[in-house]
């Protein structure tokens, strides 16, 4: 392998130790990748169906790692992420030196505060934090940067007002990751006063964006798969793609393989999970270029438009209340569904849920769907200008000014899947 991918001395010498703790690496090897970062790189051809890495139970941190008084300190239900994000801040120095060389090769708490909007300044979305972070204006910035589905909030329309909760996992993401992170920090001090609060968040954040889905053999699966949670030391440095993986775990450990073939000098990639770029924006810091999971909701948009309790009342009654989802193919049923009760009476509404055709107009419904989109790509257009004024401000810092950059380029995408998708609805 050319020596242009060396991932560097460190990553080198920590890659020698994972290989003595008993982790396989099957004709992959860390490298960085000119303009991309660290990632994995074949080192010979692999076939799909291959595995790639293995890590024994013995090099996986999870809970059943650390010890019990020290877990048994925190109130009942804290998270798993805040107890070992607490280790991590908190254990000691011998039981954590095991893990030194691992720990070096993770990104920098400045990584963060450089990639993920939750760290981000007041002026870009950020939230406030208890070290002054993202605090740098006492007010809420009088435009917001961050998508809809990131923030929760809009610049160029007054967003409906649901009647009803429901799940929306992929919605309003900064504002949940926040909630999660004070209640976190909050358990935490009731039982470790004196935590510093820096180093303690950049633990979370690394097992929020680094973790992977563990259940013990002896134990069953928690409520909340956030609470299945375990680092991996190697199988890390695996970049995200919406490809496919084949990923398993049983009680020797966990096994990844290629679902794909590579050539010496690929990069090798594992999913995440099938996310939209916001989601992937949000939880981990970047998104991508290509992304055929990506997508855009119309739940503020909407229900802007059944101010009545009533309708409202009437999808949530028949399972179509939010979750309104649009991507470069078009909408999804659920929004034609909603844009047929803007015009139709209730009973024909309903028989159309069972099949029937009555009352319905092809024409309105596209109607009224392109209205919605083109007030989505109105906010798009709106924000973009703001972004690029930032971006060309001499008075706004240069490290804002990049994440400036970044978003518009997101904005671009959405802007972009409004486009597609108005005129996959004229065919």
């Amino acid at each position: 392998m050319s020596s242009d991918w060396s991932p560097g001395e460190v990553h080198e010498t920590f890659t020698e130790w994972a290989l003595a703790q008993g982790v396989i690496a099957n004709k992959v090897r860390p490298a960085r990748f000119p303009g991309r970062g660290l990632g994995m790189i074949a080192t010979e051809p692999i076939k799909s169906g291959e595995f790639v890495v293995k890590v024994p139970a013995s090099t996986i941190l999870t809970m059943d790692k650390i010890p019990a008084e020290f877990r048994d300190q925190f109130p009942e239900d804290t998270r798993v992420q805040a107890i070992i994000a607490a280790y991590l801040t908190c254990g000691s120095e011998e039981e954590l030196s095991p893990y030194k060389l691992w720990f070096k090769t993770w990104p920098t708490r400045q990584d963060f505060e450089d990639s993920m909007p939750l760290m981000w300044p007041r002026s870009l979305g950020g939230l406030s934090w208890p070290d002054g972070a993202a605090t740098d204006e006492s007010a809420t910035p009088c435009t917001n940067f961050l998508p809809p589905s990131i923030s929760g909030s809009w610049n160029s329309i007054e967003k409906g007002v649901p009647v009803k909760e429901y799940e929306a996992d992929h919605q309003n993401l900064v504002e949940g990751q926040g909630q999660r992170l004070r209640k976190a920090w909050d358990d935490v001090v009731s039982a470790i006063p004196n935590i510093d609060w820096r180093s303690f968040s950049y633990h979370w954040l690394i097992l929020n964006t680094r973790s992977f889905y563990w259940v013990a053999p002896d134990q069953e699966p928690p409520e909340d798969r956030n609470d299945a949670m375990a680092l991996l030391p190697f199988a890390d440095y695996f970049n995200h793609s919406d490809v496919e993986c084949d990923v398993k775990f049983d009680e020797d450990g966990y096994t990844l393989s290629a679902t794909d073939d590579y050539e010496v000098g690929d990069e090798v990639y594992m999913s995440y999970g099938s996310h939209s770029n916001d989601m992937l924006l949000a939880e981990y810091g970047f998104f991508m270029d290509k992304n055929t999971s990506d997508c855009i909701y119309l739940d503020d948009i909407i229900f802007r438009d059944f101010p009545s309790a009533d309708k409202q009342e009437t999808l949530w009654l028949n399972q179509y209340y939010g979750n309104y989802c649009v991507n470069a193919e078009g909408v999804c049923y659920r929004t034609e569904i909603a844009a047929c009760l803007m015009y139709m009476n209730e009973n024909d509404w309903t028989n159309h849920l069972e099949g029937s055709t009555e009352g319905v107009d092809e024409k309105k419904s596209e109607a009224i769907i392109q209205r919605w989109l083109k007030t989505y790509a109105t906010e798009a257009d709106v924000t973009m200008k703001a972004l690029r004024r930032t971006i060309e401000s001499d008075a706004v810092p240069q490290t804002d000014r990049a994440k400036a950059g970044n978003l518009l380029r997101r904005w671009e995408q959405i802007k972009s899947i409004c486009k597609s998708a108005s005129s996959a609805l004229s065919l």
